[in-house]
């Protein structure tokens, strides 16, 4: 085994198993906000029910009574459960900000190893094929793409990579779409991938 692989394994596997985390963890934060908006729909289709109309001949009080009291529901009801929901959809905004990072330096690491024990992306070994590119060129492309996704600008190696393998380049970090079609799922996984390319 390469001396590369084994001086960063504990950083490859921690990565993998901090994207599962996460991955778990927007799954979950993804369900509870499913739930507090389906409860919050159904709360303001009560609030909506309970509202009335002016020309139905209620007297002065029997309106500001009526107003007090939707005011009140949507304050104790409506308003935290909406505060809840938008606090949800910021964590779940963050989450995948998250899993696209450490997938990112999962990709970093790959290519780093490349680059150590080969100098250039010419001289590695393919490694196996998916959709008609090299993963070799899959990994360079996809940390390229992560690191520079910000500028919009892609080199056409970039470009044509991410046609070939079916991804649409856009201003996102795509870089966990990279490592789900490498099937990176797992440590060993990664290892069998790395180590047909550096060794």
């Amino acid at each position: 085994m390469s001396i590369y692989i084994k001086e960063t394994k504990f950083a490859a596997s921690n990565l993998i198993k901090l994207i599962h985390d996460e991955e778990d963890q927007l799954i979950k934060l993804r369900s509870t906000l499913t739930k507090k908006e389906k409860h919050h729909r159904f709360l303001y289709d009560d609030f909506i029910r309970k509202d009335f109309d002016p020309d139905d001949h209620f007297n002065e009080h029997q309106m500001m009574y009526a107003f007090t009291k939707q005011a009140a529901y949507y304050e104790s009801q409506i308003k935290p459960l909406t505060l809840e929901i938008d606090e949800l959809k910021d964590s779940i905004s963050a989450k995948q900000e998250s899993i696209k990072s450490l997938s990112g330096a999962l990709l970093q690491i790959a290519k780093q190893g490349i680059s150590i024990v080969h100098g250039t992306l010419e001289s590695c070994p393919n490694g196996r094929v998916i959709k008609n590119e090299s993963i070799k060129n899959i990994i360079w492309q996809g940390r390229n793409q992560s690191i520079h996704y910000e500028e919009r600008r892609f080199r056409p190696a970039v470009i044509q990579c991410f046609e070939n393998i079916g991804i649409t380049l856009n201003n996102e970090n795509l870089a966990k779409e990279i490592i789900d079609l490498l099937n990176w799922r797992t440590y060993a996984n990664y290892e069998t991938d790395i180590t047909s390319l550096l060794e």
